[in-house]
């Protein structure tokens, strides 16, 4: 199976599951550009689980959309974890179930992180917040990276739903 069929697959299981136990969610992506977005949408009924998903790249467009504090990015980066909780949790007050975000380096090195830097997160409505920070292989194409970090997302999601619901 191609990394490309493996997505598409868990694309498929994440609208199954969200369907199934009749739960909405939202993405907030920065290095992944839209690509989490992309591949739900490309599934028929998909708006049945996802409202909306914002791509968040600037520092203004993170705290008008998302309500990250003013603080957050000169005390820890946009390329963080603290950041990338916020930004799933800011997604939580437009009533939704469940907010995933995504933020990293996928081009040159910024903020003192080298490429193949990223975080995920996972809030879901009431409970504790989960994020990660991944070390991806900085040889890797940008696509390959936002493929590999979408694809640990979902899988990250799909988990957090055996866990919680």
């Amino acid at each position: 199976m191609s990394f490309e069929d493996r997505l598409q697959e868990l694309a498929s299981e994440i609208l199954s599951e969200f369907t199934t136990r009749g739960l909405t969610l939202a993405i907030a992506e920065s290095c992944t550009g839209g690509l989490a977005t992309s591949l739900l949408t490309d599934l028929d009924d998909c708006s049945e689980i996802l409202p909306f998903s914002i791509i968040t790249y600037s520092t203004d467009a993170k705290e008008e959309f998302l309500g990250l504090p003013s603080y957050i990015i000169p005390d820890f980066g946009s390329i963080s974890i603290e950041c990338a909780k916020l930004m799933a949790e800011g997604l939580l007050s437009y009533d939704v179930d469940i907010g995933l975000s995504t933020t990293g380096v996928v081009g040159e090195s910024i903020e003192d992180k080298l490429k193949g830097t990223a975080f995920i997160a996972i809030a879901i409505a009431g409970q504790k917040t989960y994020a990660k920070e991944l070390t991806l292989d900085p040889k890797q194409t940008r696509i390959q990276l936002k493929q590999e970090i979408v694809k640990i997302l979902f899988e990250a999601t799909l988990q957090a739903l055996n866990m919680t619901f």
